[in-house]
């Protein structure tokens, strides 16, 4: 992510600007398409939660993020 709006729902879930997604539910992401890909593989699959593994700053961190109904 390069930017978060310090009001919406990704500030409200734990991101930061300048954080970048590694993983989302235990796959490799490498830019937004595979993030896009891999949240709506889960929808797929029912999950109503995912954990993306994030790197913040020096260090790496996980966040649950609730998913929308498809």
């Amino acid at each position: 992510m390069t930017e978060v709006d310090p009001n919406g729902i990704a500030s409200d879930q734990g991101f930061q600007t300048g954080d970048v997604i590694l993983e989302v539910a235990g796959k490799k992401v490498a830019n937004p398409a595979d993030v896009r890909s891999a949240l709506n593989a889960a929808q797929k699959d029912g999950k109503r939660t995912v954990l993306m593994r994030v790197k913040s700053g020096e260090a790496t961190k996980f966040v649950a993020v609730r998913l929308g109904r498809a």
